[in-house]
């Protein structure tokens, strides 16, 4: 699958159908995976402060782009590539593991919205033939060992992670090879507290012109600085990146 790179992150020229395809692949695969989704959050964190995250982006199998900013941004250098936000991605994936019974187990970060039992009943009443385990956990690199214990006996295939970055990006590139029984893993934020409908999800029409960051500031006050990196810095910061690379060109 081919890339473009922004700012230094590689991120796969993909349409949904594509992408869709690829994650079937690696199910039907016997080696493990690694999916990510790329905002311009994420890439600025990257950049600017964690090279270990910078690294685990790159060394993907996967990379879904996530966010109007990376979409402008790769529009601005020729390439247009259809968004696969997470909440999407996330909700055709379990639709997937339920047809082909596949087992799904979720760490969730136990300081965000939706719970343990949140996510359980969610999942019960959308898939209800899905056969899942929800872990409450830390933002941590490290599985407890009782946690590992059960995640082992229970041999999911699917695993998911919503610590946030660059949280859930460590957490699964660490622990990939200490649960052997999965054939993918991806970090996906907040993606679940829609579904448990603890944070209601921006109007189609807002997500389609790239206004969803307005929505999330609206209902999230507190992200505010957040949605500056996303919506004023990395625009910025990827003009003089881009600036500099024709000059050198």
């Amino acid at each position: 699958m081919n890339t473009i790179n922004i700012l230094g992150i590689n991120i796969s020229v993909a349409s949904k159908d594509e992408i869709f395809a690829k994650i079937k692949e690696f199910l039907a695969s016997d080696k493990q995976h690694f999916v990510v989704t790329p905002n311009a959050e994420v890439i600025l964190e990257a950049i600017g402060h964690d090279e270990e995250l910078f690294y685990i982006l790159n060394k993907a199998d996967l990379r879904v782009l996530d966010g109007s900013g990376p979409q402008y941004a790769a529009l601005a250098m020729g390439y247009f590539i259809e968004r696969y936000p997470g909440a999407d991605l996330v909700k055709d994936i379990l639709e997937l593991a339920q047809a082909q019974n596949r087992r799904v187990a979720v760490f969730n970060w136990r300081g965000g919205l939706s719970n343990e039992q949140d996510i359980k009943q969610a999942l019960a009443k959308k898939y209800p033939k899905l056969e899942a385990i929800i872990f409450d956990v830390e933002r941590q690199v490290a599985i407890p060992e009782s946690v590992l214990a059960r995640a082992r006996e229970f041999k999911p295939e699917i695993i998911f992670c919503t610590l946030g970055a660059p949280y859930q990006e460590k957490f699964i590139f660490h622990n990939l090879l200490n649960l052997p029984s999965v054939k993918m893993g991806m970090g996906v934020g907040g993606s679940f507290d829609f579904l448990t409908a603890k944070l209601p999800r921006a109007p189609f029409w807002l997500r389609r012109i790239g206004l969803e960051w307005l929505w999330r500031l609206i209902k999230q006050p507190s992200r505010w600085r957040r949605i500056y990196r996303a919506v004023i810095v990395f625009p910025v910061k990827f003009l003089i990146w881009r600036f500099k690379k024709i000059i050198v060109k």
